[in-house]
């Protein structure tokens, strides 16, 4: 069955809240909490991470994309320069094979997979870079 851009953020959402999101997590994996686009605090220095579904195309097969990004808050490097902490970027990068397969075992409909290698991305207008987790799904439409 074709899903929304909505129905599939809720089950982005579903899935990954007992590993990210604050109250359901099952181990403190990140500080802050999980997102839907758009909805993160602007002001937040915790490690967040936030769901993005871009366009899905539907048709037999549905197809689309989406990310999970992981905000890091910049660190001092000791000469009061602010710069990546390159340690837990590169451990939160790491949880793209699990974030891949809670995703596979959730839904049989859906089949998941990398859409890209997974990338560490600046954004030194909040002094903060984000793990950027791209994903690519499609669903063969039956019925």
């Amino acid at each position: 069955m074709i899903k929304t851009n909505e129905e599939i953020e809720q089950f982005i959402y579903d899935t990954l809240a007992p590993l990210l999101a604050k109250d359901m997590r099952e181990e403190e994996i990140i500080n802050g909490d999980l997102y839907p686009e758009d909805c993160r605090p602007l002001d937040s220095m915790l490690e967040d991470a936030v769901i993005a579904v871009g366009s899905g195309i539907p048709g037999q097969i549905q197809t689309g994309h989406a990310r999970i990004n992981i905000y890091v808050p910049d660190i001092d490097n000791g000469s009061g320069r602010k710069v990546k902490d390159k340690d837990r970027c590169i451990a939160l990068s790491q949880l793209d094979k699990e974030i891949l397969h809670r995703l596979k075992s959730a839904d049989t409909d859906y089949y998941w997979w990398l859409f890209m290698t997974t990338v560490t991305i600046a954004d030194p207008a909040i002094e903060q870079h984000f793990v950027n987790i791209n994903l690519s799904f499609n669903c063969n439409i039956t019925g």
